[in-house]
């Protein structure tokens, strides 16, 4: 702690002849004068400095992310002249986090057959560089699940707290839900004018409409968002479809179109977003040959047909404008 003002450095006067102290008092007020002067300063005023507040010691200042600092040095003169005027030295934000993606629907998105990273994961990893925030994956997927496995997983335990702090949910579900026995059944082609699916496809898309209410019930922010995928095809494809015969290959084709159309009016009605899946991997005519992109099954995506329906969810909440809304936090 300093010692009070005018204690320091000054001899008793009793020590000094009387006429003298007034001599030296005269000399040294002479040279205070014009030292102040000559240094184009004020003469302080005594009072003034006593009255004043004494601070001393380190100074304490909060960051963005709300860590208390102390201030340990002062900056020298030269380095505070250094930061042009108007320069901000406040330490840029740290983004908030971390953001949520749920995954929901069947063995498609959980991926659990490839024996690689998911289109869902992929996503998440995308989004990170996107955005530049961390995102964490919840895939609550499910082989062979159906659009009602899905109806009911959303209202239990794990998944519904996933959903509770989701900032982006995605669904691919619905090509379980039919009995594929009939794909290539004559009596059932052509596929939209049959009455083989008719029940079915309206049973999905109810169940589906579902799920997404569910969903908003969950979690209400109005910056949710949810996208449903649809297929590139609801059974085998590429060269094991073709092999089951021309019309399989021709009914299989015409019912995903018709599963892909009620997925895209769900979205439509629900305003979610709809991801195409079908034109990655087949091409916007169907002509694509999706074999390079398929396990041996010809039912489910490797390693490359993931990467191409990860690209696909990118690019279309790319052009919904979400990922930059989510980057601009």
């Amino acid at each position: 702690m300093a010692e009070p003002r005018g204690r320091r450095g000054r001899m008793p006067s009793t020590f000094l002849p009387r006429h003298l102290d007034v001599v030296l008092g005269v000399v040294v007020l002479v040279v205070v004068v014009g030292g102040a002067l000559m240094l184009g300063g004020v003469v302080p005023n005594p009072l003034a400095a006593s009255s004043s507040q004494h601070r001393e010691g380190p100074t304490a200042a909060t960051g963005s992310t709300g860590a208390t600092r102390s201030a340990r040095q002062t900056p020298s003169p030269s380095a505070a002249t250094t930061t042009p005027p108007g320069t901000s030295t406040t330490t840029s934000a740290v983004p908030p986090g971390p953001m949520t993606l749920v995954g929901l629907g069947d063995s498609v998105p959980s991926a659990e057959t490839c024996g690689c990273t998911g289109y869902l994961e992929q996503v998440g990893a995308q989004l990170g560089r996107a955005t530049g925030r961390r995102w964490v994956v919840h895939n609550d997927a499910n082989g062979g699940a159906t659009t009602a496995d899905v109806e009911q997983d959303v209202t239990s335990g794990p998944t519904r707290d996933h959903l509770a702090d989701a900032d982006l949910v995605v669904i691919e579900v619905g090509a379980n839900d039919f009995d594929l026995a009939h794909v290539g059944d004559p009596d059932c082609l052509p596929a939209a004018t049959s009455d083989c699916w008719t029940e079915t496809l309206t049973a999905m898309g109810h169940g589906l409409r579902r799920i997404i209410t569910d969903v908003r019930a969950i979690d209400p922010r109005p910056d949710l968002r949810i996208a449903v995928i649809g297929y590139w095809n609801v059974t085998v494809d590429g060269a094991v479809g073709r092999a089951l015969g021309t019309d399989f290959v021709l009914g299989s084709d015409e019912l995903t179109r018709l599963v892909n159309d009620t997925v895209a009016q769900v979205a439509t009605s629900t305003h979610a977003l709809y991801v195409d899946a079908y034109a990655p991997l087949k091409g916007t005519s169907g002509t694509r040959d999706p074999t390079g992109d398929l396990l041996d099954d010809g039912d489910h995506p490797n390693a490359s047909g993931h990467t191409l329906l990860g690209t696909a969810v990118i690019d279309a909440l790319q052009r919904d404008g979400a990922v930059e809304r989510w980057k601009s936090g």
